[in-house]
């Protein structure tokens, strides 16, 4: 397995760990990839528009098939769909979902890209999508939506994307990014304006709400706004990225998935954009934009603490993390 690191100057793979890059590309705005069928799918986040780009395997690096420009600005986050051949997108500055089919034979977008705009449900003015999710079965989709603090609900069939409802969650909290487990019927938040995680029962009606606990140390007087999160392939440990505080919080789940506080460990650089959990859960790799660096860190599978870094390389506004083939 390689490794690939995405910024706002380009992007880097490392075909092996700790290797210095094999492939780099410079682009402006790659701020975030996704892979699947053997394809690697970067957003170009642009505030006058945005595009994808579509990359297939090529020697020891990844060869540019595709480029198209999509409905809706700042392209900020992308989910690939196997299944129905879809690359899925939200555009956080007009507040467009977007899906573009593939033809995974040519390596190249069948068309241009059909698109939803999220409308207002709690307030006029600004929508802003900033997340998409698919579940297992890759026929619903869900998107966070920051500036309505609302999840926005899909139904999702051949490459098509249709409204069925939404979730509202508390004024004021900003959701960002979303994770789902399906096998306990929940939904996990992170939030940017108000740093917590919360927890939403999906069979609910109504309130919706199991939870809500706060990311940031007590007492905390920094400007810090949560990323993104991701559970430890176990399901015991979720993991939470703070930008400002420039930290990982680290939460033990318990049987029902409810969360408690577990331990706290530095990013070891500046704005923590994105992290994943690699090699299977042994290394968390953390992309921190502002100092242009991503790092890997060995962690504990059994107390979900993060050590000390064993790898760094440098990107420029380092932005996502993936590990791939």
């Amino acid at each position: 397995m390689g490794i690939l690191v995405s910024g706002y100057g380009g992007i880097a793979w490392h075909s092996e760990k700790g290797s210095e890059p094999s492939w780099e590309e410079q682009a402006a705005g790659t701020s975030y990839c996704a892979a699947g069928d053997g394809m690697l799918f970067a957003a170009e986040e642009r505030a006058d528009g945005g595009a994808v780009r579509l990359y297939r395997p090529c020697g020891n690096g990844w060869e540019l098939r595709d480029c198209m420009a999509i409905s809706g600005s700042e392209l900020c986050h992308l989910a690939y769909s196997p299944k129905q051949k879809t690359l899925l997108g939200a555009c956080y500055g007009s507040g467009h979902v977007v899906a573009v089919t593939v033809d995974e034979q040519c390596c190249r977008f069948r068309d241009a890209g059909r698109s939803l705009r999220q409308e207002p449900v709690r307030a006029a003015g600004e929508t802003r999508a900033h997340s998409v999710l698919l579940n297992a079965a890759e026929d619903a989709v869900y998107s966070a939506n920051i500036a309505q603090d609302c999840v926005y609900c899909y139904s999702f069939s051949g490459g098509t994307l249709s409204e069925t409802g939404q979730i509202l969650l508390p004024e004021g909290v900003g959701p960002r990014h979303l994770l789902l487990r399906e096998d306990l019927n929940k939904m996990y938040v992170i939030t940017e304006y108000s740093s917590e995680i919360i927890v939403l029962n999906l069979e609910k009606t109504g309130n919706p709400v199991l939870q809500r606990i706060s990311a940031l140390q007590d007492k905390c007087e920094l400007k810090s706004y949560c990323s993104t999160l991701a559970f430890s392939p176990d399901g015991r440990f979720l993991y939470a990225a703070n930008r400002g505080e420039n930290t990982l919080a680290v939460f033990e789940a318990d049987a029902d998935g409810m969360l408690s506080f577990s331990s706290r460990q530095s990013c070891f650089g500046d704005w923590p954009r994105d992290f994943a959990l690699l090699d299977g859960g042994a290394l968390v790799g953390i992309a921190n934009q502002k100092s242009d660096e991503a790092v890997f860190c060995p962690r504990d599978a059994v107390t979900g603490r993060i050590g000390e870094p064993v790898w760094r390389t440098h990107l420029e506004g380092a932005s996502c993390i993936r590990e791939l083939p």
